[in-house]
């Protein structure tokens, strides 16, 4: 039973200190006219406890047992305290003058912002209708510039096709004038004669129009002054008339003037602020224009170089990349001059195989004409093909190369290096030669010979070119013994000789 007793003691102690821990404090609160307040905060001073009174201005809340003062506050009003001492309190709160004075500046600031703001909108929408005005200007400006230059352009052709109906009516009628040239001289011998005999007839007649024309001029006189009168009258009248008028409407743009000008000094500083923001808007428009100009000129710069580029880069590549395969021709000249300084000139024709862009082989054929033949002094060997002395030709006049031909070239350009072999015969027919003694031997002009280029080749086209080139050539040729004493003795031998040579060619 004691242990009951106690069980039930311990669990009724906390509900005892729990009741003792908070207290109630009822009230209400009032305006400065005595009106109930609702929507007012009730707080209990050094505490977070708090409550807002109702409808009618009452509260219920529960404190802390320490607490020692409420206060009652509401936004516009001054906040009060009252002791909590157990009896019902009663809040009456007085209206804050220095909140309402703040709220009705800030209300007034508000509407400022708001009537400048609806101001600045207003100027921007104005700013805008003159932008778009002026921009309608422009365009109505740029199509009458272009009508104008279309009516020019018309009235250019008109005054082209009329001058040349002009000329051609010109022309017909000096040719009709041309052709009644006689008709009127013939004419105008008639008239004459006609004339003559109608000139006393007329002279008769002068008189008596004169007569009449004096009489109507008087009478043309008096009445241009009458007429003169009436419209002095009638100015007159007019004048003090507009006189009246003039009166009336100077009163008139008086008023309107004045007008006029309290409307342009209403007007004159919007209008500045707008040409203000107008023109700055406009450099910055052109600043934009001239910057997108200069991006447009660099791309476009950038683009033409590209593309001379592109262009010199595909006709390099086309070049490179054109293979010349097949039979190919050549004809070359050759000028020639040996160590001892003789010159003989040489026509050539090679046929051959083009075996790829470097490597070329062949065979050719020519004519070549020794500088000797164009000699006629007596101490030249000659030899003529009758024997009989007649006619005289030299030893070395004409042969007939024929050889083998290689050729290889350095580089697969349009303009490349290149080295030649060429090696052949020259024939010759077995010519009479006249010796000193007055006998005559036969002997062929012929001989081997072998010559190396090297040269410098242009192509023109994928399969033409031009070339030149020079080289070192040996050939063999015969050679008069001038030591032996007798006609016994007299002999041929060969001899090679060397020299350089010049060549011009064509290939295709």
């Amino acid at each position: 039973m004691k242990r009951t007793v106690f069980i039930l003691l311990c669990c009724l102690f906390p509900l005892m200190a729990m009741a003792q821990a908070t207290r109630p404090v009822r009230g209400v609160v009032f305006d400065a006219q005595g009106a109930p307040m609702a929507g007012a905060t009730l707080t209990a001073v050094g505490s977070n406890d708090s409550a807002t009174s109702g409808v009618d201005g009452t509260f219920d809340m529960m404190v802390s047992p320490y607490t020692k003062y409420i206060e009652a506050s509401k936004e516009g009003y001054l906040s009060i305290r009252s002791e909590v001492d157990g009896s019902y309190l009663v809040f009456k709160l007085a209206v804050d003058k220095k909140y309402l004075e703040n709220k009705a500046k800030a209300e007034e600031a508000a509407r400022i912002a708001a009537e400048e703001k609806a101001k600045a909108e207003e100027e921007a929408r104005l700013a805008e209708e003159r932008r778009i005005a002026a921009e309608k200007a422009a365009a109505e400006k740029a199509e009458r510039e272009r009508v104008a230059a279309e009516e020019r352009k018309r009235l250019e052709e008109e005054r082209r096709i009329a001058a040349e109906k002009a000329a051609a009516e010109k022309a017909e009628q000096a040719r009709i004038a041309a052709e009644k040239a006689a008709a009127e001289k013939a004419r105008l011998a008639e008239e004459k004669r006609i004339a003559a005999e109608k000139a006393a007839a007329e002279k008769a007649e002068k008189a008596r129009l004169a007569a009449e024309e004096k009489a109507r001029q008087a009478e043309e006189k008096r009445r241009l002054e009458e007429e003169r009168r009436i419209a002095a009258e009638k100015a007159a009248a007019e004048k003090a008339e507009q006189a009246r008028l003039a009166a009336e409407m100077q009163k008139q743009l008086e008023e309107q003037t004045r007008l006029a000008n309290a409307e342009q000094a209403r007007n004159m500083a919007a209008q500045e602020a707008a040409k203000k923001a107008e023109e700055e808007r406009r450099i910055a428009a052109e600043k934009a224009r001239q910057a997108e100009e200069a991006r447009i000129a660099a791309e476009k710069a950038a683009a033409e170089k590209q593309k001379k580029m592109e262009a010199r880069q595909a006709y390099v590549k086309e070049w490179k990349s054109a293979e010349v395969k097949g039979y190919r021709s050549q004809v070359e000249a050759l000028w020639s001059i040996d160590f001892d300084l003789t010159p003989s000139y040489s026509l050539h024709y090679i046929g051959g195989y083009q075996i790829n862009n470097y490597l070329y082989v062949g065979a050719g054929v020519g004519l070549l004409l020794h500088s000797s033949a164009f000699s006629t002094e007596w101490y030249q060997y000659r030899w003529s093909k009758t024997g009989n002395g007649s006619p005289y030709i030299a030893l070395n006049f004409v042969n007939y190369p024929v050889f083998g031909y290689f050729r290889a070239n350095f580089a697969n350009r349009r303009l490349a290096p290149f080295f030649v072999l060429a090696a052949g015969y020259r024939f010759g027919a077995k010519h009479v030669f006249e010796m000193p003694w007055d006998r005559t031997a036969y002997y062929p002009t012929g001989g081997v010979f072998i010559s190396p280029q090297i040269g410098l080749n242009f192509r023109m086209t994928k399969k033409a070119d031009v070339y030149i080139a020079g080289g070192f050539n040996i050939m063999q040729m015969p050679q008069f013994d001038h030591s032996a004493s007798t006609m016994f003795d007299a002999k041929f031998y060969n001899k090679f000789y060397r020299g350089f040579d010049l060549r011009l060619g064509f290939t295709f």
